[in-house]
């Protein structure tokens, strides 16, 4: 009898701040505790037992800060894992003057990133497009030319959809097309999630755990607007996205930042809260330490101030 080996695989989380991939990540892994704010790069790993006691293992890694720590990357994104890795991007749909910028600057540095380990290899970027463009065709569709696929699984997922559903039908119109264009030029699934909603926690469960350990994959397809979109990769076409219209990735930027004016870049870039001062991460020793060192560089702060002063009463001339 052949003993099959376990499955290693590694999912990697980005997104907008505050779009759920802390509340996802809990809700794959069946974790009870409150989501908090993720600081900068986070690891854990899910572990599966299949029917031979097999234990198959996923490396999960969530990025916190929105664009903030991009640089990061490098960490969880390495030529051995590239293989066996999936993204997973998450936006938050209830903020559309935020959206566009903060989709197509996380697909950028994942890319960027992506293509860097890629490199390392000369044999492996191959591969890996040789496998994107098989990933696609299982969608029913041919790849079309305007399709230039990520060279890993890349699944983008809308949260906050319980809020997003409340926009008027023409605003919903205009963000699920411009989503569906970004995803399907992409090579991308696409799908919607609440997790408010029992329905969308099941389905983005299922994708996620496909991406870790490679179970069935939902075909299942929901392209209407008014409803929560369920897209798998290669399973949409631009000629059904763009009904019959001329547009392109420039095209489609005017047309929603025309829309949904987007705001300046500060609030994705400013530093979280120190999590020195957090409850969660509290330590005793730790934490006495500290105040000790507040209080000696205060102290020092108070003298070098003194002694300023002195040196400006000083009548040098």
């Amino acid at each position: 009898m052949v003993t099959r080996r376990p499955r290693e695989a590694t999912v990697l989380l980005v997104g907008t701040r505050g779009s759920g991939k802390t509340t996802l990540l809990q809700r794959f892994l069946d974790r009870e505790e409150t989501a908090r704010q993720t600081l900068a790069l986070e690891y854990t790993y899910g572990r599966k037992t299949g029917r031979t006691l097999v234990k198959d293992v996923c490396h999960l890694w969530e990025l916190g800060g929105g664009s903030l720590f991009t640089p990061l990357l490098a960490t969880p994104i390495t030529p051995r894992v590239l293989p066996r890795l999936s993204l997973v991007l998450t936006l938050d749909l209830s903020r559309p003057s935020t959206l566009w910028t903060d989709l197509l600057s996380l697909i950028a540095a994942l890319k960027e990133e992506v293509g860097k380990a890629a490199a390392v290899i000369p044999e492996m970027k191959e591969t890996l497009e040789a496998a994107a463009k098989k990933r696609l065709e299982t969608g029913g569709n041919s790849v079309e030319s305007e399709v230039t696929p990520f060279l890993v699984p890349l699944v983008i997922i809308g949260g906050k959809y319980d809020l997003f559903q409340e926009l008027d039908p023409e605003e919903k119109k205009v963000i699920c097309r411009a989503l569906r264009f970004v995803a399907h030029t992409h090579g991308a699934s696409l799908q919607f999630f609440s997790a408010r909603d029992p329905g969308l926690v099941k389905k983005a469960k299922e994708v996620l755990s496909h991406l870790a350990f490679g179970t069935a994959e939902s075909r299942s397809l929901a392209q209407d607007y008014n409803k929560p979109l369920l897209i798998p990769a290669g399973s949409d076409s631009l000629t059904t996205i763009n009904l019959n219209e001329a547009l392109n990735l420039d095209t489609w930027s005017h047309k929603f930042t025309a829309k949904y004016p987007q705001e300046g870049q500060e609030g994705s870039t400013a530093l979280p809260e120190d999590p020195a001062r957090d409850p969660t991460y509290a330590e005793a020793d730790v934490d006495n330490l500290r105040t000790q060192k507040d209080e000696e560089l205060e102290r020092i702060r108070r003298e070098v101030g003194r002694n300023s002063s002195r040196w400006a009463d000083l009548d040098l001339n």
